[in-house]
């Protein structure tokens, strides 16, 4: 069983990301590729998530968390196209939609309503913060 948690990089497809973009060796094209409508898999859905959290300690709308001391956080926002920046924004907002577009809340959702709201609130904060800084 993987690392399982509400935070955004409480999961191995986080760890994983963070490690790859240590090494230099990320490539979010692997990932916008996919189509904008649809259903989210859960990978996709961690990986919105993660990048969203960088983009926003970039931006200074949030504190820099331990998991990216050794990244900078503001150099790999600037490599992001806007294209790829919106398809973050879109992937995060369908990650906390709902299970029928959303593999990920099909997932907190079985937990519990208590645990799916605690997961969503501070994701559903995060794309607020991110959408107002462009």
């Amino acid at each position: 069983m993987g690392t399982w948690g509400s935070g955004p990089f409480d999961n191995d497809v986080a760890g994983d990301l963070l490690s790859a973009i240590q090494a230099g060796d990320y490539d979010i094209d692997d990932y916008a590729r996919h189509p904008d409508d649809g259903y989210l898999d859960a990978d996709d859905a961690q990986t919105a998530i993660a990048v969203a959290e960088i983009l926003a300690v970039a931006h200074g709308v949030a504190p820099k968390p331990v998991q990216l001391d050794e990244i900078d956080a503001a150099g790999y926002a600037g490599t992001l196209s806007p294209e790829q920046k919106t398809w973050i924004l879109n992937a995060l907002e369908r990650a906390v939609s709902d299970s029928d577009t959303s593999e990920l809340h099909e997932l907190w959702e079985e937990n519990g309503p208590e645990d799916l709201e605690a997961w969503r609130a501070p994701i559903l904060s995060r794309l607020a913060s991110l959408k107002s800084v462009g």
